[in-house]
């Protein structure tokens, strides 16, 4: 690098690649910090979104756990192909003028899953800068990254490796992947440490996300909870109880057992007087709090992934959503920046971005089984002279026009 990584260089992932990954077959696509993938059902863009997930958690955990479960050999690898491994690489580059001299940079490592069990071991991560590349730690198999050896106080390499372990584990952090279901958001939720500022999946947890930001900063929480009832007025508070709470453990699989515990809930006060308990709210109020709560994250990922922000959401609202979603990168009060990739099955979504915030992803010519393929929307020929005249938004282009008559080919 030509500058050290300074705390106000502010980086974004600009690519990133993978091959081999369930339907995935190769694909590295241009990123901006906030970015939308689209595409038919069966597309890849729930694999994508899970290999960037697994990618950013292999830096501090294991590769078999970085990976989602559940699984078995080599189910991960397209076609379970033996002779292929998983390949994950990504591309940084800083914010405009918040570089300070620093060049763009890739990093990546290729996964091996053997035939049999639940394990996954990498023979070697690199890192590549000014047309350079070069490896990072052992190239024997390894269950572990050099990377996330490093953060674990593994000593590897001469002080030049060590500076670059160094910048790759300030913006490499575990990425935040959510399916939002407001039924589960609701429910009340015990406590659990291993869940601190953050909401499973599928987003229970709600309520101790709540808990957190309210027991770490009284006064976020008190923006947090204006700012919801300006959206929603027939709501004049939002308060957090105690109570019995759904306890979730770990199962076989990825899968969850239930208990009960103590715990928290959620509760909205109405302007005369009545109490409603959050299962008894509308999913579009739970939702809404939930992106509310993200937004309003002390320390927030560098990478938050949501799949179909749309989902319980009134059209009409949506510029409200991505209104929130697109604040959270341009956040100045010195926390760090997180980036924002979303899928969408909605043109109303859509028609908030610009083309070369898209990435449209499909099956190449050739069957269903085919691999999947990335095309940037920003490549689509003629695609700022059907916008510029103003007669149709992004969305509608999308809708109405195949992919043929979007990129000119099959």
């Amino acid at each position: 690098m030509t500058a050290s990584l300074s705390k106000a260089t502010t980086m974004y992932l600009s690519r990133f690649g993978v091959k081999h990954y369930k339907c995935l077959g190769e694909i590295d696509i241009p990123l901006t910090p906030v970015h939308v993938v689209i595409g038919q059902n069966d597309a890849g863009k729930t694999s994508l979104l899970e290999a960037m997930a697994a990618f950013s958690a292999s830096s501090e955990s294991s590769l078999a756990q970085a990976f989602p479960r559940p699984w078995k050999g080599r189910e991960l690898v397209r076609n379970r192909d033996p002779e292929s491994a998983v390949e994950l690489q990504g591309e940084w580059r800083p914010i405009e003028a918040s570089g300070n001299g620093v060049e763009p940079f890739r990093y990546g490592f290729a996964a091996e899953f053997p035939p049999e069990g639940e394990s996954c071991t990498t023979s070697g991560d690199w890192l590549e800068s000014g047309g350079t590349r070069k490896p990072l730690g052992s190239q024997s198999p390894r269950e572990f990254t050099a990377l996330q050896q490093w953060k674990q106080g593994v000593k590897i390499g001469d002080a030049g490796t060590r500076q670059d372990f160094e910048l790759l584990s300030k913006i490499i952090k575990p990425a935040h992947q959510y399916a939002l279901d407001a039924k589960t958001m609701a429910i009340p939720a015990a406590i659990d440490p291993r869940r601190r500022f953050r909401m499973d999946p599928d987003g229970f947890g709600l309520a101790t996300l709540l808990d957190d930001i309210l027991g770490y900063d009284a006064e976020r929480f008190i923006r947090l909870r204006e700012q919801f009832c300006r959206f929603f007025p027939q709501f004049s508070r939002v308060r957090v109880e105690s109570e019995k709470a759904v306890q979730r453990k770990p199962g076989h699989g990825g899968r969850f057992t239930a208990g009960q515990a103590s715990g928290k809930g959620v509760y909205f006060e109405t302007p005369a007087g009545g109490t409603i308990r959050a299962q008894h709210a509308s999913d579009g109020a739970i939702l809404f709090l939930g992106f509310l709560a993200l937004a309003h994250l002390p320390e927030p990922p560098n990478l938050l992934l949501i799949e179909e922000p749309e989902n319980g959401i009134y059209p009409k609202r949506l510029d409200e959503v991505i209104s929130i979603l697109k604040q959270l990168v341009d956040r100045r009060d010195g926390i760090p920046f997180p980036q924002v990739i979303l899928t969408t099955h909605s043109p109303y979504v859509l028609s908030y971005f610009e083309p070369e915030e898209v990435t449209f992803l499909s099956r190449e010519p050739g069957g269903p089984d085919a691999p999947v393929r990335a095309r940037p929307l920003r490549d689509a020929p003629n695609i700022c002279e059907r916008l510029a005249g103003g007669d149709f938004y992004l969305g509608e282009l999308w809708y109405n026009l195949s992919e043929e008559e979007l990129f000119g080919e099959p």
